[in-house]
């Protein structure tokens, strides 16, 4: 139970030191704190308008094209935060800033709305300086854009901040756009390399066809041949349809095989294992085998239609077999690559999973179109035996007309494909879906006016708090008479700070009681009279006070003087002595001169008679230190200063001696054993708490003579206010009364 009253008791001290420093300091904290709610207050008022355009999309995994059909088919994934998080990456790269920046540029030079922009020009105090360089103007756009996913959604949101709301929502929607432009041309990438293939292939065998026509032509006219015969035209239009789909095969072949390098580079880039892995797939043998038996029967059964000369070939027994066998064997193809790529699915990373996908289909499909070709030019040399048995004369017309139908049939051929590349190409959706383009904000998002107030009262306070926090902490010197009494001393009585209460007081004339009677520090050294009067109880009554103090100018010689003084008026007979024998000050203070003193006294230099000195203070006599000597200690210690306190004891009711500080030199501890009582002066806000303890136990140690603490330059502020507000009330209410009388006096 004691433990926990006095950690309450510590806690309330705690609590009133802190009160104690605020009222001490109130100027300073009430500065500090309106210096933190002024400048936030300015800052607010100064702050430029920033606007925040917001924008968003939506991202997904690609998915196939519908008219892509087997060769590009790829399968439907869930998004993922991994992949979410590689496209903003891009979006966070310079790929994309370079092609907002060339938006913006477009847009600034177009709409002619310069006085719109601020952040992206080249001198933002000057509208009409134009944009920033190139190179500083995608630096700024990767600066000021802020790119995030939404958590837990395949949902990326765009930020950007600008003084001028039309350039915010200018520089969100340029990114978007740009960032759909770039990856409308990735899904595309693979279908704009086949297209470009197919293209330089249509031209060349456009060339060649017309060349091929041309030397037909130029046979027929010179042979006079026409027609070729029957046998001879349709073994060459036999061999130019099979020669035409080979070369078809082998062109579709090598169009799919640059995109399969450029995906397979990308692929290695990034995960080199995984690209091996992708390799013993394609390579497996039971797919191999399926691709040349169903390429095998593929071509045979174009053989069959084309001997046959059938114009309905589904309603053929034989077709129907073939047909019926490919499908089978298409069927077993597709479940062995499904499973392949669900083992594929399982085995690759999400960022990685739809690149591995389209290599693996694409390796596949390269080698059922080149197991195709293989098979038709094995079919196309079985003709070509046939071809060479026709009638000399028929070869060489026969050759040109087969060369002329072959390309005739590839330049088809191709000019289907190319045209399906293209429809392929345009019908490549974009995985981006656009859900909010960013509009021109009309309201500021920042600064936060209101916010930015708040937050500077609050940092006033808490920077007030901190500046109480941090005073206390550093704060060694005594405030409260808690201070003195939790070092074992005594407070005998706490004079306040004289100019506190005297408007008029004059630090070289400090004898206050006299000049000030009514004043609130007199009436403090009349409570320490009286106290002193009952702080011993011995058989012989009080008669020497020897007063000091832990350091010079805590000011125990303004209360040596004032306490003499205050015996004198009440009296009785007082000497104030000044045994200070190295820094003697107390006549200044009884506005006296320094004459004869105690030295001189002692070295017979002097009689007791010439060294007393009269004061104009009533009932108050003064004996100065005397002449500076260089032996101090030894004065004090001698028996003969013994003697001579003994002897004015005789002469006088109370002698108020003044002595050096305590901690500075020996000189009060040896006085104090001549002495009935010893004070210890200490100033509130000035002495050491460190000192005033070593000063205490200096004293403890010399027994029965300590009476206590006297605390100078003590303020109301320091939680004792309510003291001196009922000394204005008794005062005040006293003096009223007196006014009173005299003036009832007067009319008598």
């Amino acid at each position: 139970m004691s433990n926990n009253g006095s950690t309450q008791e510590i806690k309330q001290n705690e609590l009133r030191d802190y009160i104690i420093i605020f009222y001490q300091k109130k100027f300073s904290v009430i500065a500090i704190f309106l210096v933190s709610v002024i400048t936030a207050l300015v800052y607010s008022y100064l702050s430029v308008n920033i606007y925040t355009a917001n924008g968003s999309i939506k991202v997904s995994i690609p998915k196939s094209s519908p008219l892509s059909g087997p060769l590009f088919e790829q399968f439907q994934e869930f998004g993922s935060d991994r992949f979410i998080a590689n496209e903003i990456e891009v979006l966070k790269s310079r790929a994309i800033a370079e092609i907002a920046a060339k938006s913006i540029v477009d847009t600034f030079i177009t709409n002619n709305k310069h006085s719109l922009f601020n952040i992206l020009l080249k001198d933002r105090e000057k509208p009409d300086s134009g944009l920033a360089r190139f190179e500083n103007l995608v630096k700024r756009l990767q600066k000021n854009i802020d790119i995030e996913q939404k958590r837990g959604l395949d949902i990326i949101v765009f930020k950007a901040d600008s003084p001028s709301p039309y350039e915010a929502a200018l520089i969100v929607n340029s990114y978007i756009n740009a960032y759909y432009v770039y990856n409308l041309k990735v899904n595309r990438e693979r279908y704009t390399l086949a297209k470009d293939f197919l293209e330089k292939q249509r031209q060349d065998k456009a060339f060649k066809l017309k060349e091929s026509e041309t030397a037909v032509s130029e046979f027929q006219q010179k042979n006079n041949v026409v027609v070729l015969d029957e046998q001879a035209r349709t073994l060459v239009e036999q061999i130019s349809q099979l020669e035409a789909q080979m070369n078809a095969a082998e062109i579709d072949a090598n169009s799919k095989q640059q995109a399969l390098l450029e995906f397979k580079a990308r692929l290695q880039q990034k995960d080199n294992d995984v690209a091996k892995y992708i390799e013993k797939l394609s390579a497996e043998p039971y797919i191999k085998a399926l691709q040349e038996q169903i390429a095998k029967l593929e071509v045979q059964k174009e053989l069959v239609v084309s001997s046959l000369g059938l114009s309905n070939p589904s309603n053929d027994l034989s077709v129907q077999n073939y047909n019926r066998t490919i499908k089978d064997l298409k069927a077993k193809l597709d479940e062995q690559m499904g499973t392949l790529e669900s083992g594929l699915v399982a085995y690759t990373p999400d960022d990685i999973r739809q690149l591995s996908m389209d290599v693996l289909k694409l390796d596949l499909e390269i080698k059922s179109s080149l197991a195709k070709a293989n098979e038709l030019k094995k079919a196309v040399r079985n003709y070509e035996a046939k071809f060479n048995k026709l009638p000399v004369q028929s070869i060489e017309y026969a050759r040109l007309e087969r060369e002329r139908l072959g390309n005739e049939k590839l330049f088809t051929l191709l000019e289907e494909k190319y045209q399906e590349a293209m429809i392929s190409e345009q019908s490549v959706p974009s995985n981006v879906v656009i859900i909010d383009e960013a509009r021109e904000p009309v309201l500021p998002s920042k600064p936060n006016r209101t916010l930015i107030i708040v937050i500077g009262f609050v940092m006033g306070i808490g920077l007030s708090a901190g500046y109480i926090f941090i005073r206390k902490y550093f704060d060694v010197t005594i405030r409260t008479p808690e201070d003195v009494r939790n070092r074992g001393a005594n407070v005998i009585s706490w004079i306040p700070k004289a100019e506190d209460f005297i408007e008029t007081f004059d630090t070289d004339h400090e004898i206050i009681v006299n000049s000030n009677p009514d004043s609130v520090p007199t009436e403090s050294f009349l409570s320490t009279k009286m106290k002193l009067q009952y702080s011993k109880i011995s058989q012989t009554p009080i008669k020497t006070i020897l007063i000091t103090s832990p350091t010079p100018k805590d000011g125990k010689t303004f209360i040596c003087s004032n306490l003499a003084v205050t015996y004198g008026l009440a009296g009785e007979r007082v000497c104030a002595v000044d045994l200070d024998l190295r820094k003697p000050r107390l006549h200044k203070s009884l506005n006296l001169e320094k004459s004869k003193g105690v030295t001189d006294y002692l070295f017979n230099l002097a009689s007791m008679e010439e060294i007393i000195q009269r004061t104009e203070f009533k009932g108050v006599d003064f004996i100065s230190a005397g002449t500076i000597i260089p032996n101090p200690a030894e004065v004090i210690s001698s028996v003969q200063l013994k003697e001579f306190i003994e002897q004015l004891k005789t002469m006088y009711d109370f002698i108020m001696i003044d002595s050096p500080p305590i901690i500075a030199v020996s000189d009060a501890g040896v006085i104090s054993q001549f002495c009935d009582i010893t004070l210890l002066v200490a100033s509130v806000n000035q002495t050491r708490l460190d000192l005033l303890e070593e000063s205490i136990k200096t004293l403890d140690s010399i027994k029965g003579r300590f009476a206590g603490v006297i605390l100078n330059r003590f303020e109301s502020t320091n939680g004792y206010g309510s003291y001196y507000k009922y000394y204005y009330y008794y005062y005040s209410s006293n003096k009223s009364t007196q006014g009173k009388k005299e003036k009832s006096n007067v009319s008598v």
